[in-house]
């Protein structure tokens, strides 16, 4: 059985209020909710919010459950989504619910589309212990430049300085879309991927991970390309 988490909470300091604002014409957490049911690979959608206008808006979609209002201890700025994780999963444990992966969504990574949910769970069932969602770099880092402890300029990967761009290695982005894990490799490690995880690799848009009032903008200006 394989469970989608969809994690959000009210306040947000970079972007107040960011969950419910204004994307295209929806709230940007209705294209999580959206995405996610629309997929039809998830046996169940768990919504775990303090938010209560995200959960009043979840009532519009069968398929999403709020089984708890998600507790004010694990709703602070430091509070990590490993923790978030952990408290949906101890809670379908006391359930009859034979869980075996999970997906975690977050809201701020809006343009998923439901081909890449149904690839992503594919390489679960097929044996991924974990799978991340990437996408290419806007801008590869072999283009980038640093100043060394000497104050000179250097590039920050000076191997392929004035090589092609054709010759530099593929650079991938952790766009935040898609964090697939077995349940006994999160709960034995703690962590949504390793460096033997599978790669999901998402459409270009997926690089924009909403987080500032410029992301938002530029999420706005390219939803509809």
């Amino acid at each position: 059985m394989v469970v989608a988490i969809i994690t959000a909470r009210a306040n947000s300091k970079g972007l107040p209020g960011k969950n419910m604002l204004n994307l295209g014409g929806l709230p940007l957490i209705q294209h999580t909710f959206e995405i996610a049911s629309k997929s039809e690979v998830f046996d169940k959608i768990i919504l775990s919010t303090d938010l209560e206008s995200a959960i009043e808006l979840s009532q519009k979609y069968s398929k999403i459950e709020v089984p708890f209002k998600r507790p004010e201890h694990l709703c602070g700025d430091n509070v990590s989504q490993v923790e978030v994780v952990n408290h949906v999963l101890d809670y379908l444990a006391k359930t009859e619910f034979a869980l075996t992966h999970f997906v975690l969504l977050q809201p701020t990574a809006p343009f998923r589309t439901i081909n890449e949910m149904r690839q992503g769970v594919d390489l679960l069932k097929s044996g991924s212990e974990s799978v991340l969602g990437v996408t290419k770099v806007m801008h590869h880092p072999a283009d980038y430049l640093i100043r060394d402890e000497s104050g000179l300029l250097n590039y920050l990967m000076p191997e392929f300085m004035s090589k092609p761009r054709q010759s530099f290695p593929p650079v991938y982005f952790n766009s935040g879309g898609f964090y697939g894990c077995s349940v006994k490799f999160f709960k034995e490690k703690q962590i949504f991927y390793d460096k033997y995880s599978a790669l999901l690799i998402m459409n270009e848009k997926s690089v924009i991970d909403i987080d500032t009032e410029f992301d938002l903008k530029l999420a706005n200006c390219i939803i509809d390309l």
